[in-house]
């Protein structure tokens, strides 16, 4: 969900856009289309895509939009009495692993965890960052307030995670942060030639470290009878909606509509595109 910032969510989308836009070739580009779309397939297939594509935005839009309301409109409670109610809450409480070896070390600052989110960029002036690479990765956990205590089980669209940047500039600094077994960079990620270029290297990382205090939104459920834990009730993404959030509610809230009425607008636009792209070749095929 928000492991990623909405600013870089935004570039991205919009970067999609404009190439989508200059692809058709119905937007100018230093005064000539850059491409003129002739025959029924061609139309067809391309307005399949970007209907495709708007369609995706604004399914992740709406769920941006459900993440910021369900946070909003949740009051915040002991476990005790989210357990008691049966109903969606808002708690907080305590990390700490099902089991003590059931742990996560974090590949850029090495932080014990129960989930982490990280991206390597090249940062460029003027024009937005180039993604070298990114991942995350996840573990089920316990949370407790002294009331009680609930199985957490997140998915990586759940998590919203406090993002920690670090910017560096030298090869030997890169080297010695990256050169991780866990950070598996992409083939074309080379990076020998990084110490000579004047472009920074940013480096972003996320955890929900053991001990820390988190923000669960979610609907306690009784735990199952295969389960293996000593909690009270669990919570999993796949039973209803659940957010686990690190930083403010307040911020995670922000970000979450910021980001769902931008991926919204831009869906309706994409999908309008689609239909004015698809809609001359409509004659062709009654």
């Amino acid at each position: 969900m928000a492991t990623v910032e909405p600013l870089a969510v935004t570039v991205q989308m919009t970067e999609l856009l404009l190439a989508t836009l200059c692809f058709v070739g119905s937007i100018p580009v230093s005064g000539e289309p850059m491409l003129t779309i002739d025959g029924v397939l061609p139309r067809l297939l391309l307005g399949s895509v970007i209907a495709w594509i708007g369609v995706t935005a604004m399914t992740s839009g709406a769920n941006s939009v459900t993440d910021w309301w369900m946070i909003v409109s949740t009051d915040s409670v002991s476990i005790a009495e989210a357990i008691a109610a049966g109903d969606m809450a808002q708690i907080r409480g305590r990390v700490r692993p099902l089991r003590p070896d059931d742990t996560l070390i974090s590949p850029l600052r090495n932080k014990t965890c129960v989930a982490y989110a990280y991206t390597i960029s090249t940062v460029v002036q003027d024009a937005g960052d180039s993604s070298i690479d990114s991942g995350s990765k996840h573990r089920p956990f316990l949370i407790s307030d002294g009331t009680a205590e609930i199985r957490v089980g997140p998915d990586a669209d759940s998590l919203s995670l406090d993002m920690t940047t670090n910017r560096l500039t030298s090869n030997e600094e890169i080297i010695a942060q990256t050169d991780d077994e866990r950070i598996a960079l992409e083939p074309a990620a080379d990076l020998s030639g990084i110490g000579d270029s004047t472009n920074a290297i940013e480096l972003r990382e996320g955890t929900l470290a053991v001990g820390e205090t988190v923000t669960v939104v979610g609907k306690p459920a009784t735990v199952p009878d295969d389960a293996r834990t000593d909690a009270d009730a669990v919570m999993t993404a796949t039973e209803s909606h659940l957010t686990v959030m690190n930083d403010d509610s307040d911020n995670t809230a922000l970000r979450s509509v910021a980001r769902g009425v931008f991926l919204l607008v831009l869906g309706l636009v994409l999908t309008v595109f689609a239909i004015l792209v698809v809609t001359p070749a409509i004659p062709d095929l009654i």
